[in-house]
Protein backbone atom coordinates (compact mmCIF):
# COMPACT_ATOMS: atom_id res chain seq x y z
CA UNK A 1 0.00 0.00 0.00
CA UNK A 2 2.89 2.55 0.90
CA UNK A 3 4.44 1.71 -2.29
CA UNK A 4 1.23 2.65 -4.11
CA UNK A 5 0.66 5.78 -2.40
CA UNK A 6 4.59 6.12 -3.30
CA UNK A 7 4.30 5.95 -6.85
CA UNK A 8 0.58 7.73 -6.80
CA UNK A 9 2.47 10.65 -5.48
CA UNK A 10 5.36 11.06 -7.43
CA UNK A 11 2.87 10.76 -11.15
CA UNK A 12 1.01 13.70 -9.10
CA UNK A 13 4.33 15.71 -9.05
CA UNK A 14 5.42 14.76 -12.36
CA UNK A 15 1.66 15.85 -13.87
CA UNK A 16 2.08 19.33 -11.85
CA UNK A 17 5.41 20.25 -13.46
CA UNK A 18 3.82 18.94 -16.92
CA UNK A 19 0.75 21.25 -16.49
CA UNK A 20 3.10 24.39 -15.30
CA UNK A 21 4.53 24.00 -18.36
CA UNK A 22 2.43 23.52 -20.55
CA UNK A 23 0.98 26.78 -18.76
CA UNK A 24 3.74 28.96 -18.64
CA UNK A 25 2.43 32.34 -20.07
CA UNK A 26 4.94 33.48 -23.01
CA UNK A 27 5.38 37.01 -22.83
CA UNK A 28 7.10 38.44 -25.93
CA UNK A 29 9.36 41.94 -24.92
CA UNK A 30 9.33 43.56 -28.27
CA UNK A 31 12.40 46.42 -28.39
CA UNK A 32 13.55 48.95 -30.72
CA UNK A 33 16.23 51.16 -29.61
CA UNK A 34 19.33 51.50 -26.93
CA UNK A 35 17.29 53.44 -25.22
CA UNK A 36 14.21 51.53 -24.08
CA UNK A 37 16.26 48.55 -23.62
CA UNK A 38 17.83 50.43 -20.95
CA UNK A 39 14.68 50.58 -18.97
CA UNK A 40 13.28 47.03 -20.44
CA UNK A 41 16.67 45.29 -19.23
CA UNK A 42 15.55 44.45 -15.77
CA UNK A 43 11.96 43.02 -16.67
CA UNK A 44 13.37 41.28 -19.03
CA UNK A 45 16.21 39.63 -16.52
CA UNK A 46 13.42 38.54 -14.27
CA UNK A 47 11.17 37.37 -16.86
CA UNK A 48 14.30 34.69 -17.51
CA UNK A 49 14.78 34.09 -14.20
CA UNK A 50 10.86 33.54 -13.54
CA UNK A 51 9.45 30.11 -12.95
CA UNK A 52 5.84 31.12 -13.97
CA UNK A 53 6.19 32.88 -17.48
CA UNK A 54 8.79 32.41 -20.86
CA UNK A 55 10.70 35.22 -21.76
CA UNK A 56 10.37 36.28 -25.80
CA UNK A 57 12.31 39.32 -27.17
CA UNK A 58 11.74 40.67 -30.49
CA UNK A 59 14.25 43.13 -31.71
CA UNK A 60 13.27 45.49 -34.63
CA UNK A 61 13.93 49.33 -35.23
CA UNK A 62 17.45 50.88 -34.68
CA UNK A 63 18.64 47.63 -33.45
CA UNK A 64 19.40 46.31 -36.52
CA UNK A 65 20.73 49.54 -38.45
CA UNK A 66 24.47 49.75 -38.55
CA UNK A 67 24.74 53.62 -38.40
CA UNK A 68 23.52 53.38 -34.75
CA UNK A 69 25.69 50.48 -34.19
CA UNK A 70 23.91 47.11 -34.24
CA UNK A 71 23.04 46.97 -30.81
CA UNK A 72 20.96 44.12 -30.83
CA UNK A 73 24.35 42.73 -30.03
CA UNK A 74 24.09 44.40 -26.80
CA UNK A 75 21.43 42.44 -25.78
CA UNK A 76 23.06 39.27 -26.74
CA UNK A 77 25.84 40.01 -25.26
CA UNK A 78 23.76 40.50 -21.54
CA UNK A 79 22.73 36.97 -21.79
CA UNK A 80 19.52 37.12 -23.84
CA UNK A 81 18.02 34.78 -26.75
CA UNK A 82 16.48 37.05 -29.25
CA UNK A 83 13.92 34.77 -30.80
CA UNK A 84 13.40 37.22 -33.64
CA UNK A 85 15.10 40.15 -35.47
CA UNK A 86 12.72 42.15 -37.44
CA UNK A 87 14.38 44.57 -40.00
CA UNK A 88 12.96 47.75 -41.50
CA UNK A 89 14.88 48.50 -44.04
CA UNK A 90 15.57 52.30 -42.58
CA UNK A 91 17.45 54.06 -45.18
CA UNK A 92 17.18 57.28 -43.89
CA UNK A 93 15.49 59.62 -41.26
CA UNK A 94 13.25 61.24 -44.28
CA UNK A 95 9.98 61.23 -43.35
CA UNK A 96 9.43 58.96 -46.77
CA UNK A 97 11.96 56.58 -45.34
CA UNK A 98 10.43 56.66 -42.03
CA UNK A 99 6.76 55.44 -43.16
CA UNK A 100 8.68 52.47 -45.48
CA UNK A 101 10.23 51.17 -42.71
CA UNK A 102 7.83 51.00 -40.51
CA UNK A 103 5.41 49.16 -43.51
CA UNK A 104 8.42 46.61 -43.77
CA UNK A 105 8.22 46.50 -39.83
CA UNK A 106 4.53 45.36 -40.17
CA UNK A 107 4.70 42.72 -42.02
CA UNK A 108 8.20 41.50 -40.07
CA UNK A 109 6.52 41.82 -36.67
CA UNK A 110 3.35 39.87 -37.94
CA UNK A 111 5.51 36.62 -38.97
CA UNK A 112 7.36 36.94 -35.93
CA UNK A 113 4.30 36.82 -33.84
CA UNK A 114 2.37 34.32 -35.86
CA UNK A 115 5.57 31.99 -35.17
CA UNK A 116 6.23 32.62 -31.51
CA UNK A 117 2.22 33.09 -30.24
CA UNK A 118 3.23 35.01 -27.18
CA UNK A 119 0.05 35.57 -24.54
CA UNK A 120 1.21 39.22 -24.43
CA UNK A 121 3.77 41.72 -26.14
CA UNK A 122 5.22 44.10 -23.91
CA UNK A 123 6.18 47.94 -25.76
CA UNK A 124 7.66 51.05 -23.94
CA UNK A 125 7.63 54.50 -24.68
CA UNK A 126 6.88 56.54 -27.86
CA UNK A 127 8.76 55.74 -30.69
CA UNK A 128 7.04 55.22 -33.97
CA UNK A 129 9.79 52.32 -34.88
CA UNK A 130 7.30 50.39 -32.23
CA UNK A 131 4.19 51.40 -33.00
CA UNK A 132 4.00 48.68 -35.96
CA UNK A 133 4.32 46.24 -33.35
CA UNK A 134 1.20 47.23 -31.60
CA UNK A 135 -0.82 47.56 -34.92
CA UNK A 136 0.24 44.10 -35.43
CA UNK A 137 -0.68 42.72 -31.65
CA UNK A 138 -4.19 44.61 -31.45
CA UNK A 139 -5.43 43.48 -35.02
CA UNK A 140 -4.19 39.84 -33.99
CA UNK A 141 -5.79 40.09 -30.62
CA UNK A 142 -3.06 39.30 -28.34
CA UNK A 143 -2.61 41.88 -25.01
CA UNK A 144 -0.50 44.49 -25.03
CA UNK A 145 1.24 45.90 -22.35
CA UNK A 146 2.78 49.15 -22.59
CA UNK A 147 5.31 51.17 -20.32
CA UNK A 148 5.51 54.77 -19.49
CA UNK A 149 1.93 55.84 -20.57
CA UNK A 150 0.41 59.17 -19.90
CA UNK A 151 3.82 61.13 -20.08
CA UNK A 152 3.69 64.55 -22.29
CA UNK A 153 6.26 65.36 -24.40
CA UNK A 154 4.49 67.92 -26.72
CA UNK A 155 7.59 69.00 -29.10
CA UNK A 156 7.33 65.79 -30.63
CA UNK A 157 5.28 63.57 -32.67
CA UNK A 158 6.31 61.00 -30.15
CA UNK A 159 3.67 62.38 -27.89
CA UNK A 160 0.98 61.32 -30.21
CA UNK A 161 2.33 58.20 -30.69
CA UNK A 162 2.73 57.74 -27.00
CA UNK A 163 -1.08 58.15 -26.76
CA UNK A 164 -2.20 55.97 -29.94
CA UNK A 165 -0.18 52.97 -27.90
CA UNK A 166 -2.16 53.58 -24.79
CA UNK A 167 -5.29 53.73 -26.67
CA UNK A 168 -4.90 50.18 -28.37
CA UNK A 169 -3.01 48.67 -24.91
CA UNK A 170 -4.24 46.76 -22.17
CA UNK A 171 -2.14 46.84 -19.06
CA UNK A 172 -0.64 50.26 -18.62
CA UNK A 173 2.57 50.36 -16.69
CA UNK A 174 3.33 54.22 -15.60
CA UNK A 175 5.81 55.65 -13.50
CA UNK A 176 4.05 58.20 -11.83
CA UNK A 177 0.67 59.23 -10.09
CA UNK A 178 0.31 61.89 -12.22
CA UNK A 179 0.94 59.57 -15.69
CA UNK A 180 -1.32 57.15 -14.21
CA UNK A 181 -4.21 59.91 -13.83
CA UNK A 182 -3.48 60.84 -17.20
CA UNK A 183 -3.95 57.22 -18.61
CA UNK A 184 -7.55 56.44 -16.98
CA UNK A 185 -8.61 60.00 -18.35
CA UNK A 186 -7.35 59.02 -21.54
CA UNK A 187 -11.05 56.49 -21.07
CA UNK A 188 -9.01 53.63 -19.66
CA UNK A 189 -9.97 51.07 -16.74
CA UNK A 190 -8.19 52.21 -13.47
CA UNK A 191 -8.23 48.38 -12.39
CA UNK A 192 -5.67 47.62 -15.29
CA UNK A 193 -3.14 50.91 -14.86
CA UNK A 194 -0.62 50.53 -12.17
CA UNK A 195 2.10 52.89 -11.02
CA UNK A 196 5.10 51.16 -10.84
CA UNK A 197 7.71 53.97 -10.57
CA UNK A 198 10.44 54.15 -13.48
CA UNK A 199 12.38 50.93 -14.74
CA UNK A 200 14.88 53.43 -15.78
CA UNK A 201 15.64 54.61 -12.28
CA UNK A 202 15.79 50.86 -11.37
CA UNK A 203 17.69 49.87 -13.87
CA UNK A 204 20.41 52.19 -13.52
CA UNK A 205 21.04 51.83 -9.55
CA UNK A 206 21.60 48.55 -10.56
CA UNK A 207 24.38 48.97 -12.36
CA UNK A 208 27.89 48.52 -11.51
CA UNK A 209 29.88 51.59 -10.79
CA UNK A 210 32.82 51.50 -12.41
CA UNK A 211 36.02 53.41 -11.36
CA UNK A 212 36.46 56.75 -13.07
CA UNK A 213 40.06 55.99 -14.36
CA UNK A 214 38.22 52.95 -16.52
CA UNK A 215 35.42 55.03 -17.68
CA UNK A 216 38.05 57.60 -19.16
CA UNK A 217 40.23 54.92 -20.65
CA UNK A 218 37.24 52.85 -22.32
CA UNK A 219 36.02 56.19 -24.28
CA UNK A 220 39.78 58.16 -24.54
CA UNK A 221 38.56 60.52 -22.90
CA UNK A 222 41.65 63.28 -21.97
CA UNK A 223 42.17 63.62 -18.17
CA UNK A 224 43.12 67.02 -18.90
CA UNK A 225 39.43 68.55 -18.37
CA UNK A 226 36.28 67.35 -17.14
CA UNK A 227 33.38 66.53 -19.69
CA UNK A 228 30.21 67.33 -20.49
CA UNK A 229 27.70 64.67 -22.34
CA UNK A 230 26.28 66.29 -25.73
CA UNK A 231 22.96 64.40 -26.30
CA UNK A 232 20.60 65.86 -28.70
CA UNK A 233 17.62 64.70 -31.25
CA UNK A 234 15.47 66.09 -33.42
CA UNK A 235 12.58 68.26 -32.60
CA UNK A 236 10.08 66.61 -34.83
CA UNK A 237 7.14 69.41 -34.88
CA UNK A 238 9.15 72.37 -36.10
CA UNK A 239 11.68 73.00 -38.41
CA UNK A 240 14.44 74.59 -35.09
CA UNK A 241 16.84 71.93 -35.40
CA UNK A 242 19.36 73.48 -37.34
CA UNK A 243 19.13 76.63 -35.04
CA UNK A 244 19.43 74.55 -32.26
CA UNK A 245 22.05 72.74 -32.90
CA UNK A 246 24.03 75.38 -34.58
CA UNK A 247 23.77 77.88 -31.49
CA UNK A 248 24.84 74.84 -29.15
CA UNK A 249 27.98 74.31 -31.05
CA UNK A 250 29.08 77.91 -31.56
CA UNK A 251 28.57 78.30 -27.87
CA UNK A 252 30.58 74.77 -27.45
CA UNK A 253 33.76 76.00 -29.77
CA UNK A 254 33.59 79.22 -27.74
CA UNK A 255 34.02 77.64 -24.23
CA UNK A 256 37.39 76.05 -22.75
CA UNK A 257 36.38 74.64 -19.63
CA UNK A 258 35.29 71.10 -20.98
CA UNK A 259 35.77 68.26 -23.48
CA UNK A 260 32.41 67.03 -24.90
CA UNK A 261 31.35 63.54 -25.39
CA UNK A 262 28.59 63.39 -27.97
CA UNK A 263 26.14 60.76 -28.42
CA UNK A 264 24.51 59.76 -31.62
CA UNK A 265 20.94 61.11 -32.11
CA UNK A 266 18.40 58.85 -33.01
CA UNK A 267 16.86 57.62 -36.18
CA UNK A 268 13.69 60.38 -36.33
CA UNK A 269 12.87 63.05 -38.90
CA UNK A 270 15.66 65.17 -39.22
CA UNK A 271 18.38 63.58 -37.01
CA UNK A 272 20.90 63.22 -40.09
CA UNK A 273 20.64 67.06 -40.36
CA UNK A 274 21.95 67.12 -36.88
CA UNK A 275 24.56 64.24 -37.19
CA UNK A 276 26.79 65.92 -39.90
CA UNK A 277 26.49 68.84 -37.92
CA UNK A 278 28.45 67.02 -34.70
CA UNK A 279 30.14 64.98 -36.74
CA UNK A 280 31.90 68.26 -38.74
CA UNK A 281 32.21 69.78 -35.21
CA UNK A 282 34.23 66.90 -33.70
CA UNK A 283 36.32 66.33 -36.55
CA UNK A 284 37.21 70.00 -36.31
CA UNK A 285 37.86 69.74 -32.65
CA UNK A 286 39.63 66.31 -32.06
CA UNK A 287 41.13 67.98 -29.52
CA UNK A 288 38.25 68.41 -27.08
CA UNK A 289 35.03 66.71 -28.75
CA UNK A 290 34.82 62.93 -29.02
CA UNK A 291 31.46 61.30 -30.79
CA UNK A 292 30.03 58.24 -29.98
CA UNK A 293 27.31 55.46 -31.82
CA UNK A 294 26.45 53.54 -29.04
CA UNK A 295 27.74 53.31 -25.25
CA UNK A 296 25.81 50.73 -24.37
CA UNK A 297 23.67 50.57 -20.78
CA UNK A 298 26.72 50.24 -18.26
CA UNK A 299 28.98 52.37 -20.02
CA UNK A 300 26.90 55.48 -20.57
CA UNK A 301 25.66 55.36 -17.19
CA UNK A 302 29.12 55.37 -15.81
CA UNK A 303 29.80 58.43 -18.77
CA UNK A 304 27.33 60.21 -17.05
CA UNK A 305 28.17 58.91 -13.63
CA UNK A 306 31.49 61.12 -14.12
CA UNK A 307 30.25 64.06 -16.09
CA UNK A 308 29.86 67.29 -15.26
CA UNK A 309 26.53 67.45 -16.41
CA UNK A 310 24.31 66.86 -19.79
CA UNK A 311 23.09 68.97 -22.25
CA UNK A 312 20.62 68.30 -24.97
CA UNK A 313 17.11 67.14 -25.38
CA UNK A 314 17.28 63.62 -24.48
CA UNK A 315 15.22 62.13 -22.22
CA UNK A 316 18.65 61.36 -20.07
CA UNK A 317 18.93 64.52 -19.13
CA UNK A 318 15.18 64.73 -17.38
CA UNK A 319 15.01 60.53 -16.12
CA UNK A 320 18.88 59.41 -15.47
CA UNK A 321 20.63 62.56 -14.74
CA UNK A 322 18.53 63.36 -11.76
CA UNK A 323 18.95 60.04 -10.24
CA UNK A 324 22.53 60.36 -10.02
CA UNK A 325 22.43 63.77 -8.79
CA UNK A 326 24.09 65.09 -12.20
CA UNK A 327 23.14 68.20 -13.44
CA UNK A 328 21.34 68.72 -16.89
CA UNK A 329 20.60 71.65 -19.51
CA UNK A 330 17.09 71.15 -21.42
CA UNK A 331 17.22 72.91 -24.93
CA UNK A 332 14.21 73.59 -26.50
CA UNK A 333 10.47 71.98 -27.17
CA UNK A 334 11.02 68.20 -27.63
CA UNK A 335 10.49 67.19 -23.59
CA UNK A 336 8.08 69.98 -23.03
CA UNK A 337 5.35 68.74 -20.80
CA UNK A 338 7.08 66.64 -18.23
CA UNK A 339 7.96 67.25 -15.15
CA UNK A 340 10.81 68.91 -14.24
CA UNK A 341 13.84 68.07 -11.39
CA UNK A 342 15.45 70.62 -9.70
CA UNK A 343 18.78 69.59 -11.24
CA UNK A 344 17.64 70.17 -14.36
CA UNK A 345 18.09 73.53 -16.27
CA UNK A 346 15.29 74.32 -19.33
CA UNK A 347 16.09 77.06 -21.79
CA UNK A 348 15.51 77.94 -25.01
CA UNK A 349 17.38 77.79 -28.39
CA UNK A 350 19.27 81.29 -28.20
CA UNK A 351 23.29 80.96 -27.66
CA UNK A 352 22.79 83.31 -24.44
CA UNK A 353 20.82 81.18 -22.49
CA UNK A 354 22.87 78.15 -23.67
CA UNK A 355 26.61 80.20 -23.00
CA UNK A 356 24.69 81.37 -19.36
CA UNK A 357 23.65 77.58 -18.56
CA UNK A 358 26.67 76.17 -19.48
CA UNK A 359 28.27 78.91 -16.91
CA UNK A 360 26.10 78.24 -14.19
CA UNK A 361 27.63 74.37 -14.63
CA UNK A 362 30.80 75.32 -12.63
CA UNK A 363 28.72 76.97 -9.78
CA UNK A 364 26.59 73.29 -9.55
CA UNK A 365 27.22 71.12 -6.05
CA UNK A 366 25.47 68.34 -5.50
CA UNK A 367 21.87 68.12 -4.06
CA UNK A 368 20.92 66.20 -0.74
CA UNK A 369 17.45 66.85 -0.97
CA UNK A 370 16.82 67.53 -5.36
CA UNK A 371 13.20 67.13 -6.17
CA UNK A 372 12.98 63.62 -8.49
CA UNK A 373 9.81 62.94 -10.48
CA UNK A 374 11.29 59.66 -11.36
CA UNK A 375 11.19 57.03 -8.83
CA UNK A 376 12.66 53.67 -8.26
CA UNK A 377 10.25 51.34 -6.56
CA UNK A 378 11.62 48.12 -7.19
CA UNK A 379 8.66 46.53 -9.52
CA UNK A 380 9.76 43.81 -11.13
CA UNK A 381 8.14 41.53 -8.79
CA UNK A 382 4.84 43.59 -8.77
CA UNK A 383 5.17 43.13 -12.87
CA UNK A 384 5.69 39.67 -13.02
CA UNK A 385 2.52 39.19 -10.88
CA UNK A 386 0.43 41.02 -13.37
CA UNK A 387 1.54 39.01 -16.21
CA UNK A 388 0.82 35.93 -14.42
CA UNK A 389 -2.67 37.14 -12.98
CA UNK A 390 -4.49 38.86 -15.81
CA UNK A 391 -7.36 37.21 -17.65
CA UNK A 392 -6.78 37.36 -20.97
CA UNK A 393 -10.24 37.02 -22.43
CA UNK A 394 -11.70 39.84 -20.10
CA UNK A 395 -8.77 42.17 -20.90
CA UNK A 396 -9.49 42.27 -24.54
CA UNK A 397 -12.90 43.18 -24.04
CA UNK A 398 -11.89 46.96 -23.86
CA UNK A 399 -14.37 49.26 -22.91
CA UNK A 400 -13.81 52.75 -23.46
CA UNK A 401 -14.67 54.17 -19.37
CA UNK A 402 -15.60 57.85 -19.35
CA UNK A 403 -14.22 59.71 -16.41
CA UNK A 404 -15.72 63.26 -17.04
CA UNK A 405 -14.08 66.20 -15.61
CA UNK A 406 -15.93 69.92 -14.68
CA UNK A 407 -14.49 72.42 -17.01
Amino acid sequence: MYLIQLIYGKLQSVYRVATLKKTKRKICVITSSRADYSHLYPLMLGLKKSKLLTLQIIATGMHLLKNYGYTYKDISNDGFTINQKVNTNQKNTSSTSIIKSMSVELTGIEKALKRLKPDLIVILGDRYDIFPAAIVAHIKQIPICHIHGGEVTSGSIDDSVRHCLTKISHIHLVASEIFKKRVIQLGEDKNNVFNVGSLGIHSILSLPKLAKVNVYKYFNIKFNKDYLVISIHPETINEKNLLMIKNLLEVLKNDNNYNYIFTSPNSDTGANLIDQEIRKFVKKNKHTSLYIKSAGRTMFINLLRFSKGIIGNSSSGLIEAPALNIPSINIGNRQKGRPLSSTVDDISYSKKEIDYAIKKLKLYKKQNSQEIHYQNKKPINKILKIFNNFNSKKILNKKFVDNFISL
